[in-house]
């Protein structure tokens, strides 16, 4: 959904006629925290899909790790509705993640039956589990489906935080900057 979201910001920036190259002069002061939690997750899904699982234990750990790291990036940045969103987003996700023991729960029941069972297998994903009675926070976990997309669901923190993407785009695409000396 993030790559969707970027697309549709950048779309609806140009519609406003906002300039991509004004991208280029946003500041993000601690970027290098976002780097660190791809890296971070790529390491735990290469561990999951390529290799013996080595990492399994401390898997749930470095994920929440990785939200984390994206919450402290998020702080650092200027306020701006988009940036908010951003952030609310990823705190619901880290809150609803860390209640399940660092995975994030989906309701099997709007999927399709073999990616259910995979899912339930454990042979899909290090970053989900099975939404059942003894999941927390429900509600915060992946439910709701995309409509382009049969295997596909959504958090009400994905959904937060594309919705900030699409909101931040679009805004800095029209910011006029100053040029630097």
């Amino acid at each position: 959904m993030l790559w969707e979201a970027i697309l549709l910001g950048v779309i609806i920036g140009w519609l406003i006629k906002g300039r991509v190259k004004n991208l280029n002069n946003i500041e993000l002061p601690g970027w290098p925290l976002i780097i660190t939690a791809i890296v971070l997750q790529t390491i735990i899904l290469a561990d999951f899909h390529f290799f013996q699982g080595y990492l399994e234990p401390y898997s749930p750990y470095l994920y929440m790790l990785s939200f984390l790291l994206l919450l402290v990036f998020i702080i650092m940045q200027k306020l701006q509705t988009g940036i908010i969103l951003i952030g609310i987003g990823i705190l619901l996700n880290l809150v609803v993640i860390t209640a399940n023991q660092g995975k994030m729960p989906v309701d099997t029941s709007r999927l399709p039956d073999n990616v259910a069972a995979e899912l339930a297998a454990g042979t899909m994903s290090p970053f989900h589990t099975v939404s059942d009675e003894k999941t927390n926070l429900s509600l915060l976990g992946d439910w709701i489906p995309v409509w382009y997309k049969d295997n596909r669901l959504l958090s009400i923190g994905d959904i937060l935080l594309a919705l900030g993407v699409i909101i931040y785009i679009p805004d800095n695409m029209q910011k006029k900057y100053m040029p630097k000396h």
